[in-house]
């Protein structure tokens, strides 16, 4: 799934939401407080001096005339406190009419303002993820790819010689690994999993069924190949390196936030990639600092992968991760084959 594609889409489908949502809570005051005004016309008769009031005030505004502007800014004060006072006298509370946003943080904004800037809400963040997964072609996948139709068949009972092992038991020693993780999600002792081994052994489908139980459980999940991954990697360390921070980053904020991230293909994104490494080793650090999951597949051994990162990276993957070692035969391969022998039937 390339996210980068999705991006713009995305973005102004959240802004549609966002707006439709300040809307929505603005009508829903609106309502409130013309309620109000058939009920009780004190409420009525300061309700209209506060409308102009404020008219006073924007009008004192544009024309930047400080006297007025004062002038109208205590009037104003003084009629909002007076309505303060009126709504708790009726019994309804001193914020009765403030918005109902969806979100009271930002305020549906999808942004809080802060002494330290501008930072994206985590509800938009969140909302971000749940539509990047709507867009993605991973719903469709995942009625495939899953646990009911993962086939041990594929995998050989002979004893490999170089693992002392059958390719069989040791995914049955996988799964069990993985059933872990899958129950121990939440809990901060639990690694994250990282696949490793020759292309056509299941490593992908096997994330994709630990991604489909996972949202099952109502969490969210990101799956990016690694060019992918790391082209959002090399848009943050641009920024970092321009000292400037884009306000609206939903895609790297996304790869913090995500209850699991999976990478899938480590090492196929090149060595054009190694200048954000350091993006890389800040992320997984975040990541496990607040006990957010990852799975990494990968075609490399470990021998491969260390020649592919630096010690400071290959550090982090061995104390964050389970190095899980998938082998035996090419599973399309074994495919191929089996629809041979049937034609030839």
């Amino acid at each position: 799934m390339t996210m980068m594609t999705n991006k713009k889409k995305i973005i102004e489908m959240i802004n549609r939401i966002y707006q439709q949502r300040r809307q929505n809570a603005e009508i829903a005051r609106e309502r409130k407080i013309a309620q109000l005004s058939s009920k009780s016309k004190d409420f009525d008769i300061l309700n209209e001096k506060i409308t102009k009031a404020g008219l006073k005030l924007s009008q004192a505004s544009l024309s930047q005339n400080q006297a007025e502007i004062e002038k109208y800014s205590k009037i104003l004060d003084s009629l909002l406190q007076k309505r303060t006072k009126l709504l708790i006298d009726l019994g309804l509370g001193s914020n009765y009419l403030e918005p109902e946003y969806t979100c009271q943080a930002c305020q549906d904004t999808g942004f809080i303002v802060s002494e330290n800037g501008i930072e994206v809400c985590k509800c938009r963040t969140q909302l971000f993820i749940e539509l990047l997964y709507e867009q993605s072609k991973l719903k469709d996948i995942l009625k495939e790819h899953n646990f009911k139709n993962f086939n041990l068949e594929y995998y050989s009972k002979e004893i490999d010689p170089q693992e002392g092992i059958s390719p069989y038991e040791n995914m049955l020693n996988i799964i069990k690994e993985v059933k872990k993780f899958i129950k121990n999600f939440d809990k901060p002792s639990q690694k994250g999993l990282l696949f490793y081994g020759s292309t056509g052994l299941g490593k992908t489908f096997l994330a994709h069924c630990i991604a489909k139980e996972i949202i099952d459980r109502k969490k969210t999940v990101i799956f990016l190949d690694s060019i992918s991954f790391f082209e959002i990697l090399k848009e943050k360390y641009s920024k970092m390196v321009r000292l400037y921070d884009e306000v609206d980053d939903e895609e790297y904020k996304s790869l913090e936030e995500v209850d699991l991230l999976i990478i899938d293909d480590l090492g196929n994104e090149g060595k054009s990639a190694e200048f954000c490494y350091g993006v890389f080793q800040s992320l997984l650090d975040k990541r496990y600092m607040t006990n957010k999951k990852m799975i990494i597949t990968t075609n490399y051994n470990i021998d491969g992968l260390l020649k592919l990162y630096s010690d400071k990276t290959m550090g982090r993957l061995h104390e964050y991760f389970m190095f899980l070692h998938l082998f035996g035969e090419d599973i399309r391969v074994i495919k191929a084959k089996t629809q041979l022998e049937r034609r030839a039937t």
